[in-house]
């Protein structure tokens, strides 16, 4: 089994919603003294530079990717929405709810459009590099979309459907009672490959 990030959603006929994105039980995890606080890799992503919003001080709480999301509109609609992807995983919920709620997408449909993901900010794991002005975009991005882009000074880069870095799940209870479901098929088909 894999030692990653990953997306639970569910709702049941009433409502009864839940979204968990468990992360971060592949590394020993370490007590602290006898208060029962695990610490995790998570810890990697404060940033030892003085002054800096991240800066590793007492009292503070890292910067955390994971973001399961729950969305109540109206007549009762629920949505719940997670992914796996670091640094991405915000980036890509935001996507396939504008797909889902602003667009009209069913909840498949918004888990397979194309999206896009910026590395301007600092990651939050490893050497906490950053890349100003890069843009990363799915394979099927219109072409004079690319253009436009890189004119505004964008570095772009594309990269196929099946490494968007991310694997969302879409769920929704509509006010009339239909549950429907969406998970990213492309993620699906690149993980088997490994």
């Amino acid at each position: 089994m894999a030692k990653d990030t990953t997306g639970i959603d569910a709702i049941d006929k009433d409502g009864v919603a839940i979204s968990i994105t468990p992360s971060g039980a592949w590394m020993p995890q370490y007590i602290v003294g006898d208060t029962g606080i695990p610490l995790t890799q998570r810890a990697q992503s404060f940033l030892l530079v003085p002054g800096h919003p991240n800066e590793l001080a007492g009292g503070k709480r890292p910067r955390v990717t994971l973001s399961p999301t729950l969305v109540v509109g109206p007549g009762n609609q629920v949505v719940t929405v997670s992914t796996p992807g670091g640094d991405n995983q915000e980036q890509s919920l935001i996507q396939v709810l504008f797909y889902a709620l602003e667009f009209g997408m069913n909840c498949e449909q918004a888990v397979e459009a194309p999206r896009f993901q910026t590395e301007h900010l600092v990651s939050s794991f490893d050497n906490h590099a950053m890349n100003p002005g890069s843009l990363l975009l799915d394979e099927r991005t219109p072409a004079p979309v690319v253009a436009e882009l890189q004119k505004r000074h964008h570095v772009v880069e594309m990269r196929s459907r099946y490494a968007s870095g991310a694997a969302p799940v879409l769920v929704r209870l509509y006010p009339s009672g239909m549950i429907e479901a969406g998970a990213d098929p492309f993620f699906f088909r690149a993980s088997q490959a490994w």
